[in-house]
C-alpha cells in the first residue's frame, strides 16, 4: 500500500484522522514540555557560570589593590567581560572602561541598552575598604547557541511527530482500516450474494476488534432470519388461505378460475380434452335444518375429500361455494369417459358413512361440460372457460330438474334454451323501459245473480318483434332474476288505478284481484308497495284482493301467517290462487286470514266427465263452506259446469265462457255490455255477510 493510498484511507476515515492527529499532537506537546524547561535551565545555568568566572577574575584583579593606584591587567576585559565599572563604598568612581553602555555614576545599576550584553555586580574585598564592580558581559553567543539548540531540538521533535503521525497511521490502517474494509466487504458480498433475502452470516478471525461487531452482525441476520422464516410461514398461510377453501382445504373459486385458465390455453395448445363436472349436494338446505350446521360442515368436507382422494394428480378438485364442488379432468378420451367419470363420482359421493351415530347419504348432481365440443371456439381464450363452466351449469340445472341424483351431459338444445334464456332476461329489462306490459282483466261473476263481481288483473307482455309473450314464459325469469318486484308493482298500481276509473264510471261495486308473487311476498315490502298503491289511486282497501299461489304459501307457513295477518288487518281480500295444486296443509290453512279460495281450472275443465275431478271440486268447495270462504271457479268454459258449480254451492266463476281477459278499454265496454250488470256497494256487503246456516256451521 503506498503512501497517498494510505494517507487517502485516513482521511476517509474520521476515526483514524482523530487517532494520528491526536497521536502527533500529544508527542509533539510532551517534547515541548520536555524542552523548554530544558532549554531554559541550560541557559541561566551557562549565565550563572559566565558570572562566576568573570566575577572570579575581577575580584582577584583587584583584591589587593590601592583604590586609589588601581592597577588593571590588561587581559582583564574580553570577548566575554567586555566593560568594567568599579565604585568605591562611598560610591566614587574608581574606574569605568570598556563597553559599559553610558553608564551614569550613582545610579546604582548600569542599564542595559543592547540585548547581548548583561550587567553583573559583584563585591570585591580590598585592602582598606569593600569595592562595587559592575562588569558587562557579552551573552551573544550564549544565547545563539541555546537559540541553535532550540532550532534542533524543534526540528527532532517535528520529525519525531511526523514519524509518530505515521506509525499511529499504519496503526490505524493495520488494525482499524483494513479490518473494517474487509468487514464491509464482507457485508457487502453477503448482501449481494443474498439477492433480495437475508444475508449469509461472515467469518472474522478470532481476536480481532471487529470480532463483537461481526458477531453482533450476524446475531442480527439470525434475528432476521427467524423473523423472515415466520413471515414466509406467514405468507405461506395467507397464500393457503387465499387460494384454498377453509373447511375441505380444497382450491377455492379463484385458484379455480386460474387453474382453468391455463388448462384452457394448455388444451388449445395440445388439442387435449377436458372436461369440467359441477357437483352440487341435492335438498343440502334441508340436510342443515335436520342434523345441524355441523353434521353438513361434516357431509360437505366427506365429500370434497373423497372427490379428491379418487381424481388423478393432475385433476383439480374445487369448492365453489356451500354444497357446490367443480372437477376439472384433463385428457378426457371422449363423452363416455366423461360419463364413466360422472358415475365414479355419483358412486363416490353418496357411499353411506357413519359419523356421530348418524348413518349419512348424500345425494348428488352432476352437470358436465366438455373442452372443446361444448363451446364456440371462435371466441376469445378468455371467454371460453367462462363459457364451459356456465354450460356446466346449465347441465347441473337440467339433471336437478329431471330428479336431482343424476348426471347429465350438456347438449346442443341446452344452449339453445340457454341462449333463449338470456335474450329473454335481456328483452325483460327492455321492456320494462320501454313500457311493453299491458294489464288485461278477465271479469269474473256471481254464480248465482250472474252479476260481474270484479276482474282479475293479468299481464301481457308485447314485444315489438315476437308479439304477444306467454306469462308462463317471461314470469319465472322475472321472478329468477328479481324484477318481478318492479314488474308487480307496477301492475299493482295499474289495477288499483283502474278500478278506481271505474269507480268513477259508476262501478262502485267492483274489486280487482292482483297476483302476488312468492318472490314479492317474501321481500319484506309487500305491505308498503301495497298501501302506496292504494293511497296513490284512492282505492278502498276492501276492493282489493291480492292472490298468492299454494306453494308460495307452503314455503314458511309461519312466515306466511303474519305477514297474511297484516295484510289481512289493513283491510284488504286474500286469496289462495290454484288451490289443489301444490302441497296443502289443513293445519295451517286454518290459521291463515284467507277470504277465497281458487280452484284450479285443471278441475273444472273435466268436471262433467270425470268423477276423480268431481270430487275433488266438492272438497274444496266443502273446505269453502267450513272456512267460511268464498270459492271461485277459474277456467269455466260451458253453461254446464257453471250450472254444476251453482248447484254445488260456488260463489264466483271465471273462464273463457263468461269472457276472455280484455285489455282496459276493452274491459269498459265489457262492462257496459254485460246483461246481469255489475254488484253495487250494498251487494257486496252482503256477500261478504254469512247466511245464517253458515253461522251454524252449515250451507244449503
Amino acid at each position: 500500500m503506498n503512501f497517498r493510498a494510505l494517507t487517502a484511507k485516513v482521511y476517509r476515515s474520521r476515526t483514524a484522522r482523530t487517532l494520528s492527529g491526536s497521536v502527533a499532537l500529544a508527542l509533539f506537546v510532551v517534547q515541548l514540555a520536555v524542552f523548554v524547561p530544558s532549554v531554559f535551565n541550560e541557559y541561566e545555568s551557562s549565565s550563572r557560570q559566565q558570572s562566576s568566572i568573570e566575577g572570579s577574575l575581577v575580584r582577584t584583579a583587584f583584591r589587593y589593590s590601592d583604590p586609589d593606584a588601581l592597577e588593571i591587567p590588561e587581559t582583564l576585559l574580553n570577548q566575554s567581560l567586555v566593560g568594567l565599572v568599579l565604585v568605591d563604598e562611598s560610591g566614587r568612581l574608581l574606574l569605568n572602561m570598556g563597553e559599559t553602555l553610558d553608564y551614569e555614576h550613582g545610579s546604582g545599576v548600569a542599564p542595559e541598552n543592547s540585548r547581548w550584553i548583561h550587567a553583573e555586580v559583584w563585591e570585591i574585598p580590598a585592602e582598606s575598604m569593600t569595592l562595587s564592580a559592575i562588569g558587562f558581559l557579552d551573552r551573544r553567543d550564549l544565547t545563539l547557541s541555546v537559540i541553535w539548540k532550540s532550532v534542533g531540538f524543534l526540528v527532532f521533535s517535528v520529525l519525531t511527530t511526523l514519524i509518530a503521525a505515521a506509525v499511529a497511521m499504519l496503526g490505524a490502517a493495520r488494525w482499524y482500516i483494513e479490518p473494517m474494509e474487509r468487514l464491509i466487504s464482507l457485508l457487502r458480498a453477503s448482501r449481494e450474494n443474498s439477492e433480495g433475502q437475508v444475508p449469509e452470516p461472515i467469518e472474522v478471525i478470532e481476536g480481532n476488534d471487529l470480532s463483537p461487531l461481526a458477531e453482533e452482525f450476524n446475531g442480527l441476520i439470525e434475528a432476521q432470519r427467524k423473523a423472515a422464516r415466520q413471515v414466509k410461514v406467514k405468507q405461506q398461510y395467507l397464500e393457503f388461505a387465499a387460494h384454498h377453501d377453509p373447511l375441505t382445504h380444497l382450491p377455492n373459486r379463484l385458484m379455480f378460475e386460474d387453474a382453468l385458465k391455463r388448462t384452457v390455453h394448455e388444451s388449445m395448445a395440445s388439442q387435449l380434452k377436458f372436461a369440467i363436472f359441477l357437483v352440487d349436494l341435492d335438498n343440502f338446505k334441508f340436510f342443515n335444518d335436520q342434523y345441524g350446521h355441523l353434521v353438513g360442515d361434516k357431509m360437505v368436507a366427506e365429500v370434497g375429500n373423497r372427490l379428491r382422494t379418487m381424481m388423478r394428480d393432475i385433476d383439480l378438485v374445487a369448492r365453489l361455494d356451500g354444497d357446490e364442488f367443480v372437477v376439472i379432468q384433463k385428457d378426457v378420451q371422449d363423452t363416455e369417459s366423461a360419463e364413466e367419470v360422472a358415475r365414479r363420482i355419483m358412486s363416490v359421493a353418496t357411499a353411506p358413512y357413519e359419523y356421530r351415530g348418524f348413518t349419512l347419504k348424500a345425494a348428488v348432481s352432476v352437470g358436465i361440460s366438455c373442452f372443446p365440443d361444448d363451446v364456440h371456439a371462435q371466441q376469445a381464450e378468455e371467454l371460453l372457460g367462462e363459457e364451459i363452466v356456465n354450460n356446466a351449469a346449465v347441465a347441473l340445472q337440467e339433471s336437478k330438474s329431471n330428479g336431482k341424483n343424476q348426471y347429465q351431459l350438456f347438449n346442443e338444445k341446452m344452449r339453445l334454451r340457454l341462449t333463449a334464456r338470456i335474450r329473454l332476461e335481456q328483452d325483460l329489462k327492455m321492456a320494462l323501459q320501454d313500457g311493453q306490459f299491458e294489464v288485461y282483466y278477465q271479469p269474473k261473476i256471481n254464480i248465482h245473480t250472474r252479476q260481474c263481481t270484479g276482474a282479475e288483473a293479468l299481464v301481457r307482455w308485447r314485444h315489438p318483434v315476437n308479439g304477444y309473450v306467454s306469462p308462463e314464459a317471461f314470469v319465472p325469469v322475472a321472478e329468477e332474476t328479481g324484477m318481478i318486484i318492479e314488474l308487480g308493482a307496477w301492475i299493482l298500481q295499474t289495477a288499483c288505478d283502474k278500478t278506481r276509473e271505474l269507480q268513477q264510471l259508476g262501478y262502485n261495486g267492483l274489486n280487482v284481484a292482483v297476483n302476488i308473487s312468492a318472490v314479492q311476498f317474501t321481500d319484506g315490502n309487500l305491505l308498503p308497495m301495497v298501501s302506496k298503491a292504494l293511497e296513490q289511486s284512492r282505492l278502498s282497501p276492501e276492493l282489493l284482493e291480492l292472490e298468492i299461489t299454494e306453494s308460495a304459501v307452503m314455503h314458511d307457513p309461519e312466515e306466511v301467517i303474519l305477514s297474511l295477518h297484516e295484510l289481512s288487518e289493513y283491510g284488504m281480500k286474500l286469496a289462495i290462487d290454484d288451490f289443489g295444486t301444490g302441497y296443502s296443509s289443513l293445519a295451517y290453512l286454518k290459521r291463515f286470514p284467507v277470504n277465497t279460495l281458487k280452484i284450479d281450472r285443471a278441475f273444472i275443465t273435466d268436471i262433467s266427465s270425470d268423477n276423480d275431478d268431481v270430487a275433488i271440486v266438492e272438497a274444496v268447495l266443502g273446505l269453502g263452506k267450513h272456512f267460511n270462504m268464498k270459492v271461485v271457479a277459474e277456467g269455466v268454459e260451458d253453461e254446464e259446469q257453471l250450472n254444476f258449480l251453482k248447484s254445488q254451492g260456488c260463489d264466483i266463476a271465471q273462464g273463457y265462457y263468461i269472457s276472455k281477459p280484455l285489455s282496459s278499454d276493452q274491459y269498459t265496454h265489457w262492462l257496459e255490455r254485460w246483461p246481469y250488470g255489475v254488484q253495487s256497494d250494498n251487494q257486496t256487503a252482503l256477500l261478504e255477510l254469512p247466511q245464517p246456516s253458515e253461522v251454524n256451521g252449515s250451507r244449503e
